[in-house]
């Protein structure tokens, strides 16, 4: 159970989450919203509800992609000095360099017309 729980009684806590899922507000979507929802869906008023508990939502809530920011909590930093930056995914493009990455690219496209160890400039 997370410490901002310790010392309550787990039914007394799930009483309080069944009286707010049977309210009005939660039934229609008529309650307090967050500008969050409008853009993401993601309401961060509800996430206080939750003591712990965070939300990520955007480009940082996907793992796909290549654009995708990486939070200074998960390993990213603010990079370019002034500009503040943060780190992409795309920064870490995994071991190896180009000539590796390409050698590998060769070895399981054999007949790919990219590879120009197929290309012969033959008149």
């Amino acid at each position: 159970m997370s410490a901002e729980y310790q010392g309550e009684d787990p039914l007394v806590i799930a009483q309080k989450a069944e009286r707010d899922l049977n309210s009005y507000q939660a039934k229609t979507g008529k309650g307090q919203q967050g500008s969050s929802v409008t853009e993401s869906g993601v309401d961060e008023v509800k996430a206080s509800k939750f003591p712990g508990a965070d939300v990520t939502y955007g480009s940082a809530a996907s793992g796909s992609g290549d654009n995708r920011e990486i939070p200074v909590e998960e390993g990213g930093e603010l990079k370019g000095g002034s500009t503040g930056m943060p780190t992409k995914a795309r920064d870490f493009e995994g071991p190896g360099g180009p000539e590796t990455k390409q050698a590998q690219y060769e070895e399981t496209n054999p007949g790919n017309d990219e590879v120009r160890a197929n290309v012969s400039n033959q008149l």
